[in-house]
């Protein structure tokens, strides 16, 4: 997946997506770009390059950005990746991290979508959000994860449903937002630890919570 890091009007801000309702999986759920590695698109190199252009691709194919009206010739730098992170079925998720070189405007002007017009069979809005309104939104609720548990009396292993306490996001108010809409699960796992390590010294002058933990 990429976090897509951005300023719009100069504030800094990251943007999301909400998925299609008509996906098979995660439907009408918020979530960054991405999808699976395809090797016939994405290259046989080494592991980094073919995860980075996995998360480029998707991205591209997610929000069918138009490069003939932005003024630079690309619109993401890679600034890095995180550390995989498991899914909420176990499988693992690598964030590559990456910087919009373009001031956006707000996702609410038609500018912007003629910026990021979507792929409607995947995503039905692309959207902004300010970093200290993240911050300042965070919750948390229940969270469903599977994970991976052997049976010594029956000599196998399986999936376990282990409910536990996630992060969740308050999503502002605005015409396209449906009652339900929230950061939560993966997307707000992958996003939190960036909120409280790297923002929150920025923004706060510590991380979030004071002694949060990731």
């Amino acid at each position: 997946i990429l976090i897509p890091l951005c300023t719009v009007q100069g504030t800094p801000s990251i943007l999301f997506t909400r998925r299609s309702a008509t996906l098979s999986n995660h439907a009408s759920q918020i979530s960054f770009p991405g999808g699976y590695y395809d090797s016939s698109l994405d290259g046989i190199r080494d592991d980094d390059d073919r995860l980075v252009n996995t998360a480029l691709r998707e991205t591209q194919e997610e929000l069918c950005y138009n490069k003939d009206q932005l003024p630079t010739s690309s619109l993401i730098t890679v600034l890095g990746r995180t550390q995989p992170v498991p899914s909420m079925q176990g499988k693992k998720v690598t964030p590559i991290i990456g910087m919009c070189n373009y001031d956006l405007p707000p996702h609410s002007t038609l500018e912007f979508e003629r910026i990021f017009p979507g792929n409607p069979d995947e995503v039905d809005w692309i959207f902004t959000i300010p970093i200290r309104e993240l911050m300042e939104g965070e919750t948390s609720e229940p969270l469903e994860r599977w994970s991976t548990s052997y049976s010594h009396d029956e000599g196998k292993s399986g999936m376990k449903r282990n409910v536990v306490m996630g992060p969740a996001f308050h999503i502002p108010e605005c015409s396209k937002k449906r009652e339900g809409d929230k950061i939560w699960g993966l997307t707000a796992i992958v996003l939190r630890p960036l909120l409280r390590k790297v923002f929150g010294p920025v923004f706060c002058g510590e991380g979030v919570g004071g002694n949060a933990k990731l």
